[in-house]
């Protein structure tokens, strides 16, 4: 029997064991996450799945920390190599800011 491959990813500067991806907790918007180990140390974690799968899809290289990954569809479902994008996190809050829909005042205080 042949032995199963481990997946792994550039995490923090470690390349780390992963597996999934799966579906986020509330606490995280939902986002699809990786889960990580690190046999090295034993640790266990997550990582955002877009970051992963933009790595996937871009030669490898980790995605800098001080960059996000944004779904240009802002659909955080559509993962695709052409539906990711790398931009700053000012830009991507201007982004969700411009996207964003507000309820009218007269709403949110029942009026």
């Amino acid at each position: 029997m042949a032995k199963k491959k481990t997946r792994t990813a550039l995490v923090g500067g470690k390349r780390l064991n992963i597996s999934g991806p799966f579906k986020g907790s509330d606490k995280n918007g939902g986002r699809e996450i990786y889960t990580t180990y690190d046999p090295k140390t034993g640790k266990h974690g997550s990582v955002d799945a877009a970051r992963v799968d933009y790595q996937k899809s871009h030669g490898g290289k980790e995605v800098s920390k001080n960059k996000e990954v944004d779904h240009k569809d802002n659909n955080k479902s559509h993962g695709g190599k052409g539906n990711l994008q790398l931009m700053s996190k000012s830009d991507n809050v201007a982004k969700g800011n411009k996207n964003r829909h507000h309820n009218p005042v007269e709403k949110r205080h029942g009026k």
